[in-house]
């Protein structure tokens, strides 16, 4: 960065100023950059390299909204099965229930799994062994996919010598078993033993509105992002269509259902979210020109220092006029906006 005799700074159009762009190519490997390449249509390699920065900083902004959503999602629906079931084994009992009502249908579709698996306490498929051919065969016990991951969990835990606990249960268990909960299997409003919709006012409180179908395909969209920036992959090669403008409005989408989810379970945590402007920085990543501009195909607008500063003391001096309070007043922040971005908010103490 430099600075000229008008108090004005530029930043440099690429990130690879007075770097080896070949090394730098050789280390990320050229066909990592390829997609990079394709999306912003780069004719450099520092335009590349510069598209890769931006995903790189753009999975890292998603990290906060989904760690969120997980934790708040497990936590609501333990809460909720807790207060219908009146107990905090309440999981077992569910899952036990929906592999009990899901086998006979499993086999009315193959019925050759029944020559495979029993189902223990399911009435006309709980013995353990048949007679084929006149040779007795030992049946296995069939588990349902959430039945497994929950073995999977206790089986890890066991390993690790941590107790078996129902909090220890919650916070080892991953994602896909919270949304699979979410499925149609789960619902029924005349099993006594199903979640839904008995469950759904407590796990939403703030969205009467709000549907396990709704609720369930949201987090099937989540679950594909989460998987990507979890495992270190391009959160934006889930746009359709690959390009800056579909990256734009895919990913929008999938931040605003983020957004909605956690408004409905827990409304405080997602105005924490506002506050520390995660969502601000989304929205920044996911505008065509901050692509573009990371690539260095755009020129980024010199800032005016003096006009800048006197910017900030009118907002600063605004915003606390008046008595303080021990804690900040969120419905009256004041954004400052410089060049077409917003470049801090300030939140008030009155």
């Amino acid at each position: 960065m430099c600075k000229d005799n008008r108090s004005r700074i530029t930043v440099p159009t690429t990130f690879c100023s007075g770097l080896q762009t070949a090394a730098i190519e050789t280390a990320l490997s050229t066909a990592r950059l390829g997609s990079y390449q394709n999306l912003v249509r780069a004719t450099t390699s520092d335009a590349s390299i510069g598209a890769y920065i931006w995903g790189m900083e753009l999975t890292a902004a998603f990290t906060p909204l989904l760690s969120m959503i997980e934790v708040v999602l497990r936590n609501n629906i333990h809460d909720a099965g807790v207060a219908q079931f009146g107990t905090v084994r309440w999981v077992q009992d569910v899952l036990k229930n929906e592999g009990d009502v899901q086998f006979p249908h499993k086999v009315s579709a193959d019925p050759s799994l029944a020559q495979r698996n029993y189902r223990q306490g399911v009435t006309r498929f709980n013995k353990r062994k048949v007679w084929v051919n006149g040779q007795q065969i030992l049946l296995k016990n069939w588990r349902s996919q959430s039945e497994a991951r929950l073995d999977e969990i206790m089986s890890r835990l066991k390993k690790a010598k941590k107790p078996q606990s129902p909090e220890q249960i919650v916070a080892n268990t991953m994602f896909g078993f919270w949304h699979g909960l979410l499925g149609p299997s789960f619902e029924s409003a005349a099993d006594p033993l199903a979640l839904w919709p008995a469950c759904l006012q407590r796990v939403f409180p703030h969205a009467p509105n709000m549907t396990r179908a709704t609720a369930f395909q949201w987090l099937e969209n989540i679950k594909g992002l989460r998987n990507r920036v979890f495992h270190h992959e391009p959160a934006w090669r889930l746009a359709n269509p690959l390009t800056p403008a579909g990256v734009h409005t895919t990913l929008t989408a999938r931040v605003r259902e983020m957004r909605e989810l956690l408004n409905a379970m827990a409304p405080d945590v997602n105005q924490l979210l506002v506050n520390t402007g995660a969502y601000d920085r989304l929205s920044w990543l996911l505008d065509p020109q901050t692509i573009s501009a990371f690539a260095g195909q755009q020129a980024t607008a010199p800032l005016n220092m003096r006009a800048l500063t006197r910017k900030v003391r009118r907002v600063a001096t605004h915003a606390h006029r008046g008595t303080t309070a021990p804690s900040p007043r969120p419905d009256k922040a004041l954004a400052l906006h410089h060049s077409g971005r917003t470049l801090m908010t300030v939140y008030p103490h009155y």
